[in-house]
C-alpha cells in the first residue's frame, strides 16, 4: 500500500503527517488535530529566568527549540523582523548576565530594534534586504530628524539582524551598506561669562514661580519644584567641580563621597559604575565646601544619612529627579537666552560636564589629557573629539601671547 507524505507548516515549524490511501476528507478531523497539537507545542511559552533584573520585562522569549525555527525555515517561508528581534534580544539578555554589556546598552538595543527598525521592515522578508532598502531606511530615519550618530546607532542594530541571518544561512553574505559621513555635534560648553550668568540666575529664580501657559496639557513638574530649589545652585557648581555626568548625580549617595583633608583638600567620589567606568575620581577643592553646605542642609531636613541621595533625596523616583533637574536647568538657560550655543548646538544639563572639562583644559595649567580623562571617567579620544574640539584660540590667549624665556 503506497504511502504519501504531506508536509504542513505551522508557525514555520514542519509537521509531517503520514497516512494511508484513504479519503482525505473523512480523516481531516484526525490529522488536523495533530497539527493543532504540534502548533501548541511550538507556541508554548517558555520560562526564561535571568539572575539579574532587567526592568522586569516579561517577554515571551523562545527556548532553543523556538530559536531553531528560523534555522529550519525553507526557501518558501517569510522571515520577519519580529522573529529575528525576539532571538537577538534573548541573546542580548544573556550578555547582560555575563556582564558583557550593561542593562542600559540592552535597553537601547531593545528600543531601536522595536521602534523604527521594526516599523520600517514590518512587511519585508529580511532575505530581500539589499543596499537599496538600507539606503531607504537611512532616508526614513533622516525624515524623523534624527542626528547622524543616532542613525549610525540604528544601522549598527540592523547589522546584528543581518549578521544573524548569515549565521543561520538564510542569506549567503552581508549586503553592502551605504557610506555615511558622520558629523559629530558635541553638546556646547558654556563660556566663563555664561557660567557666571547661570549661577546668578539660579539664585534669582528662587523668588519666582514658573507659570504654565498650557492649561489644556498636564504639567509634569511637582509644585515644590516650580520655583527654583535652593540646592540647584549648589548642584550646578558641584557638577563643574567634580566632572560628573548627570547619570552619576542621579545615583550619587552620601556613602559614595569621602572628604579628604591634608596637603590637598578634595572629595573622593566613587559613584556607581556608568559606561563601564567604576574607578574613583577626585574633585577640585571648591567642591568640598559645597558638599559640606549641602550635607548640613539635607541633615536639617532629616536626610544626610549614608544611603540618602546627595541631591533631592526626597525624590525616590530617580528618573523623575533627573528629568526635573533637566527641566530646571532648561528654565535657567531659556530665561538667559543661551539654550542654543553660538553655532546652534543645543545645550542641556549635560553641558555642565563639557564645561567642567573645558575649564580644566583652559585653566588647568599643564594638565595632561590622560590624567584628565581618567579622572573624568572617559577616554583621551573622547576628550579630543568632543571637548578639546570646542576650544577657541581666544580661550587659550595666554598661551598664544606668552613669550619664551631666555
Amino acid at each position: 500500500m503506497a504511502q504519501d507524505i504531506l508536509n504542513y507548516r505551522t508557525n514555520h515549524f514542519p509537521v509531517n503527517i503520514s497516512f494511508l490511501n484513504q479519503n482525505i476528507q473523512s480523516d481531516a478531523s484526525q490529522w488536523m488535530s495533530v497539527i493543532q497539537l504540534n502548533q501548541k507545542e511550538v507556541n508554548k511559552p517558555v520560562e526564561f529566568k535571568l539572575k539579574h533584573s532587567l526592568n522586569n520585562h516579561s517577554e515571551d522569549l523562545n527556548n532553543h527549540k523556538g530559536i531553531a525555527l528560523l534555522s529550519r525555515a525553507s526557501a518558501t517561508d517569510f522571515v520577519s523582523m519580529d522573529q529575528v528581534v525576539r532571538v537577538i534580544l534573548a541573546q542580548e539578555k544573556h550578555k547582560v548576565v555575563r556582564n558583557e554589556i550593561t542593562e542600559g546598552t540592552y535597553r537601547m538595543t531593545k528600543v531601536r530594534l522595536e521602534t523604527h527598525i521594526a516599523a520600517f521592515f514590518a512587511e519585508t522578508d529580511l532575505r530581500t534586504i539589499n543596499m537599496g532598502s538600507i539606503q531607504r531606511f537611512i532616508d526614513y530615519l533622516s525624515d524623523q530628524d534624527l542626528s547622524t550618530p543616532t542613525i549610525v546607532g540604528y544601522i549598527a542594530q540592523l547589522r546584528k539582524v543581518l549578521r544573524y541571518l548569515v549565521e543561520q544561512e538564510h542569506i549567503p553574505q552581508m549586503p553592502l551598506f551605504p557610506k555615511m559621513k558622520i558629523t559629530q555635534k558635541p553638546r556646547g560648553a558654556f563660556t566663563v561669562t555664561e557660567y557666571a550668568a547661570i549661577l546668578r540666575q539660579s539664585k534669582t529664580l528662587r523668588r519666582q514661580v514658573f507659570h504654565w501657559d498650557k492649561p489644556d496639557t498636564r504639567f509634569h513638574i511637582k509644585p515644590e519644584y516650580r520655583s527654583m530649589p535652593l540646592e540647584m545652585n549648589w548642584l550646578i557648581r558641584f557638577m563643574v567641580y567634580t566632572f560628573l555626568r548627570p547619570g552619576d548625580v542621579r545615583q550619587l549617595k552620601n556613602k559614595h563621597i569621602e572628604i579628604i583633608s591634608g596637603k590637598f583638600n578634595y572629595l573622593r567620589l566613587t559613584p556607581p559604575e556608568i559606561k563601564r567606568h567604576k574607578s574613583p575620581t577626585v574633585s577640585l577643592p571648591q567642591a568640598v565646601n559645597i558638599y559640606k553646605t549641602l550635607l548640613a542642609h539635607q541633615t536639617a531636613k532629616g536626610f544626610g544619612k549614608p544611603d540618602d541621595y546627595v541631591f533631592f533625596p526626597e525624590e525616590k523616583n530617580r528618573l523623575r529627579c533627573l528629568n526635573t533637574i533637566g527641566w530646571l536647568f532648561n528654565w535657567i538657560m531659556n530665561t538667559l537666552g543661551i539654550k542654543a550655543g553660538p553655532h546652534g548646538a543645543d545645550r542641556s544639563f549635560y553641558s555642565l560636564r563639557h564645561t567642567a572639562i573645558t575649564f580644566r583644559l583652559i585653566f588647568g595649567g599643564n594638565i595632561d589629557l590622560l590624567t584628565l580623562a581618567r579622572n573624568a571617567r572617559t577616554s583621551v579620544e573622547m576628550i579630543e573629539k568632543f571637548y578639546a574640539s570646542t576650544l577657541s584660540a581666544e580661550m587659550n590667549i595666554s598661551l598664544l601671547h606668552s613669550k619664551r624665556r631666555s
